[in-house]
């Protein structure tokens, strides 16, 4: 009589299905197996059959661009003391044979990232944000940068520009060998959107019945418009940014044209003078031109401001400026006046202050936020009162850790408008 298999023996039959290699991988072990032999990788103790498993896994495609983690070729051990005997051209092979796995994706350049540093090269405040530590491995990345971190309309064209889509389509661009990309963002912006979390002062209740596509934002620190977009996206009317890293504005402006908004983009000088008369910068303006974007320092913002509403309410109507976003870490706090002094005194509006918080007093800077605030919203209008009824902290967003013990806060500030603060004022 016939036995019949059990699942046992079936389960010995099966065969055990191949792992599937990344197109990191795969590019790494299509190098390797078309230029080492095996007796080469066992003085690495490897084997073809163990490579795979000591091989890094990890990567970002931004493209055209294969960024790898900082740890990409030093980790796991076997691998990295493979890697280290690589002379110049064979790693160049290497390379190569990473863009060819990632073809498809468009890949052409290959880089590998480092931490942001914090202050440049002198000791001082990195304010550039200039990503120092990206290490460009294969492909042209571009001219150095000018001598006094500025782009020149020449560095700008022969730049290196990648590009990356978040958010339900929104597009951001920018040159990964001068700025930086933050992906941690990407929360903070769902919220802009009204994707995430509370995000108030977008929607008409909250406006006091004006339209979203009535009121503009300023963004005190643009950057490549991480902020910029999102409210775009979300249907305000105009944003008015401020941004001091050349590279950045290029990188914005570029974002701008391949998301289907114009942008202006105007010089400021140190002295506070613009490139373009303010006259000439209102006369020329468009419905269209969604943003006006101030390279230059932020610090000349709140009278630079003043003098173009003075303009556009003389010729027509005025989109009153209802939120102020303030994206600097660790702190936003140098602009924090400019802040107050922009934010429309009639209807109010809302400052979203970004700030790096020691966990242990998330509270305490609510409280101090909301003092200061108050006390610099004061001066702005003409109402007496004690300095914390100018302000109010409707929400406080920990977006991610920034380092051991410290969290990236957005405090969601609201600044009563002129009839709120008369109501208190009565009551």
């Amino acid at each position: 009589m016939d036995q019949k298999p059990t699942s046992t023996d079936h389960q010995h039959k099966r065969k055990r299905p191949a792992r599937v290699l990344n197109p990191l991988q795969r590019g790494i072990q299509d190098f390797v197996t078309k230029n080492l032999s095996e007796d080469s990788l066992s003085k690495y103790g490897l084997s073809p059959g163990t490579l795979l498993s000591n091989l890094p896994k990890k990567f970002t495609v931004y493209e055209p661009m294969l960024l790898l983690p900082v740890n990409a070729l030093s980790s796991p051990s076997s691998w990295s003391a493979l890697y280290k005997d690589l002379n110049n051209e064979q790693r160049q092979a290497l390379y190569a044979s990473m863009v060819g796995a990632f073809s498809r994706m468009g890949v052409t350049h290959v880089a590998i990232n480092a931490p942001i540093a914090l202050t440049d090269v002198q000791g001082q405040e990195n304010r550039m944000r200039s990503p120092a530590g990206l290490v460009p491995l294969y492909g042209d990345f571009g001219p150095a940068v000018s001598a006094d971190g500025q782009p020149t309309g020449e560095d700008l064209q022969q730049a290196f520009w990648v590009h990356t889509m978040q958010n339900h389509g929104i597009t951001q661009v920018w040159a990964p060998l001068h700025t930086m990309f933050s992906r941690g963002n990407i929360t903070e912006k769902a919220r802009v959107l009204g994707q995430g979390s509370t995000f108030e002062g977008l929607d008409e209740l909250s406006l006091g019945g004006d339209r979203l596509d009535e009121i503009s934002v300023v963004d005190m620190y643009a950057g490549i418009g991480y902020f910029v977009f999102s409210y775009l996206k979300r249907g305000v009317k105009r944003v008015w940014g401020w941004e001091i890293n050349g590279w950045s504005v290029e990188g914005l402006r570029r974002g701008c044209l391949a998301n289907g908004w114009d942008c202006t983009v105007v010089r400021i000088a140190d002295d506070g003078t613009l490139s373009v008369s303010i006259s000439d910068l209102v006369q020329n303006l468009r419905d269209t031109d969604r943003v006006v974007l101030f390279h230059g320092d932020n610090r000349f913002a709140a009278d630079i401001l003043k003098e173009i509403r003075a303009l556009v309410e003389s010729r027509g109507t005025w989109s009153g400026v209802r939120h102020v976003n303030l994206g600097l870490l660790p702190s936003s706090s140098a602009a924090w006046d400019n802040a107050c002094q922009m934010v429309d005194i009639q209807k109010g509006g809302w400052i979203h202050v970004h700030e790096n918080v020691d966990v242990r007093e998330i509270e305490k800077m609510k409280d101090d936020i909301t003092l200061e605030l108050g006390r610099l919203r004061s001066r702005t209008v003409d109402i007496q009162g004690e300095a914390r009824s100018f302000t109010e902290c409707r929400h406080v967003e920990q977006v991610k850790t920034y380092a051991p013990g410290v969290i990236h806060c957005v405090y969601d500030m609201k600044l009563f408008s002129d009839y709120e603060l008369r109501q208190k004022t009565v009551e």
